[in-house]
């Protein structure tokens, strides 16, 4: 297996970009016909710039880290999942009853996928034949520019993910493969101290406290889902990510960080404290705390059963439920959802980032709101297939929640000598020990959560798809639905920040809310340490002071926002078909509900 860095210059070397290919000087018209000709100068759509504001990010522009992305990041990612399939080509087979020959025409896939990026050819069109996959051919005709480098960004990126993900659906014996298992379970394992100490005080959150307390603790538990936003295997190529505070060290020229080492998570928000640029979490708790109460009155409100013959085309009416029933015995009725415009409970959405520690603090997160019963329910919208090397997948979930069930962590740690301990004696609990303990407490409280419904994992195709969020209500009209039933939606990490503004390098000092051009199917909150050249929000003169620093400021994810909207859509009876019942709306006389 080549080393990261003999991966890297192997993929930055391979071949330029602008010359996507080598070609034979004896195949030259000026060598067969026996020139020279007149040269005629092509326009070169490479530009020796950043992306200017109001464009989007793409890989025409030489000094974005989308080019560098596109040129560097990606082709080592594939690389490293050519040398996992050679290096455990057995493991492999042997898990998933796969053949040589499977295991071979992936590598092949994935090497033709690798350099037709790295030459900037055409996407090829999907071949396997699904309803998404002919989705993706429709939105690939309708690209203005169809080569790699040349279109936006987010189109490229998640147009490789999906190529990777359909090397695997073309296979026999590889359709269940993630490429990036090993990598995200390495990365969970290597994790297992600071989510220790998390577990320990989140018991101490959970319980019944004051208003102060409650909010002082929703503040915390958001700056530990901010800075568990650092554990991105895709901007690190598949190495494992430090959480030590010491890496943000404001070295310009540090580009990879060392395993993760012994740190306490709740010091690491003092100490980077300085290094979130917006936070608007006292903000959010307030309106969140506020929204809850309102939506809680109006669900409680609601009668808890319509009969038949409540009010024709009323929203909340219930239709007749044509299923067998005993003698005396009534089945619930409830209201299509098309036309529901309450939920059927509190709830508050989370759309995940990495597997891993940051979904562990996700997890603390929705567990606090359910135990201080700010809200009812908590549903994570997660990828449906390998996405971005760690996004979370519902396999990846239900690793996590089981591993923190089983967890075995054992270390004894050092306490800090208190100044009136008498000379020479040491305090009684000079030494502690971190166990896991209270992590298996946590597991086994999220199965039970997962099992009564407290817990709902969504995994909609939408979120693989190269759409930005403004457009969501176009592609994905059922999805925006379904956000609108939640008191807030927290979108987690870089490639949902991209995402929300539209991959449009706007003016850093454009305000969230203008910055996420119409998209508020309810209010919506940002946590994102920086790792693209892309960001709104700041205050005047913030950006360029950065720069003055450090010019890749934007690129390593030193930095962090906590951005808010509170402004959302008025949640209204549909004209569109239930999804999930059907392709014609019968109102309230749906026979499914």
């Amino acid at each position: 297996m080549s080393s990261p860095k003999e991966s890297r210059s192997q993929a930055s070397t391979a071949v330029s970009v602008e010359n996507t290919s080598e070609v034979d000087e004896s195949t030259k018209p000026d060598f067969i016909y026996g020139g020279p000709f007149i040269k005629v100068e092509k326009p070169n759509p490479f530009i020796d710039t950043a992306t200017p504001i109001n464009l989007q990010l793409q890989g025409t522009f030489k000094k974005s880290f989308a080019y560098y992305s596109l040129r560097e990041r990606m082709p080592v990612i594939l690389t490293k999942v050519i040398d996992y399939l050679s290096r455990e080509g057995n493991k492999i087979k042997t898990k998933h009853g796969a053949t040589d020959e499977d295991v071979r025409s992936l590598i092949q896939y994935i090497n033709k996928l690798k350099n037709d990026l790295i030459t900037n050819k055409k996407y090829d069109p999907l071949t396997v034949d699904t309803p998404e996959a002919r989705n993706w051919n429709k939105w690939i005709e309708e690209t203005d520019s169809q080569c790699y480098f040349l279109n936006t960004w987010v189109f490229t990126e998640c147009y490789v993910y999906r190529r990777l993900r359909e090397g695997c659906e073309l296979t026999n014996g590889l359709q269940n493969f993630d490429p990036f298992d090993e990598q995200k379970e390495r990365s969970f394992q290597n994790s297992l101290e600071p989510m220790c100490v998390v577990a320990e005080k989140l018991t101490t959150m959970l319980q019944n406290g004051d208003k102060d307390k409650r909010k002082a603790d929703f503040v915390t538990l958001l700056k530990i889902c901010l800075w568990a936003n650092k554990c991105d295997l895709s901007l690190s190529m598949g190495e494992q990510v430090s959480l030590k505070s010491d890496v943000l060290n404001n070295d310009a020229n540090k580009t990879t960080t060392p395993c993760m080492g012994t740190i306490d998570p709740f010091q690491m928000i003092l100490d980077l404290k300085d290094k979130v640029l917006v936070d608007e979490s006292s903000k959010i708790y307030d309106r969140v705390i506020a929204k809850a109460e309102v939506m809680a009155k109006a669900i409680s409100a609601e009668p808890e059963v319509q009969s038949v013959s409540s009010e024709k085309g009323s929203p909340t009416a219930s239709p007749p439920v044509e299923e067998e029933t005993k003698e005396g015995e009534e089945l619930p009725k409830i209201p299509c959802p098309s036309k529901m415009t309450t939920p059927d409970a509190v709830m508050f959405d989370i759309v995940c980032d990495n597997a891993g520690y940051e979904l562990f603090s996700d997890l603390c997160l929705a567990h606090f709101l359910i135990a201080q019963e700010i809200v009812q329910k908590v549903r994570f919208h997660v990828k449906k297939i390998p996405w971005f090397v760690s996004d979370v997948t519902p396999n990846d979930f239900k690793y996590v929640i089981e591993s923190c069930r089983t967890a075995d962590y054992k270390k004894e740690m050092a306490l800090e000598i208190q100044p009136e301990a008498p000379e020479g004696e040491a305090p009684e609990n000079a030494r502690s020990v971190l166990n896991a303990d209270t992590l298996r407490q946590l597991g086994e409280a999220w199965t039970k959560f997962l099992e009564d419904g407290t817990f709902v994992v969504m995994c909609d195709d939408f979120w693989t798809s190269p759409h930005v969020y403004k457009d969501m209500k176009k592609y994905d009209p059922n999805l925006y639905r379904k956000l609108q039933f939640a008191v807030a939606v927290l979108f987690k990490g870089d490639l949902n920040y991209r995402k929300l503004l539209g991959e449009r390098n706007c003016n850093p000092t454009l305000g969230f809310e203008a910055a996420l051009q119409g998209f508020m199917p309810a209010p919506l909150i940002a946590l994102r340490t920086v790792k693209a050249d892309l960001i709104c929000g700041l205050p005047k003169g913030k950006f360029e002071q950065l720069n003055k620093f450090d010019e890749k400021w934007m690129e390593k994810g030193d930095y962090g926002v906590i951005q808010f909207c509170p402004k959302s859509e008025a949640l209204k009876p549909s004209d569109r078909p239930c999804a999930e019942y059907g392709a014609e709306c019968r109102g309230v006389v749906c026979a499914q509900h």
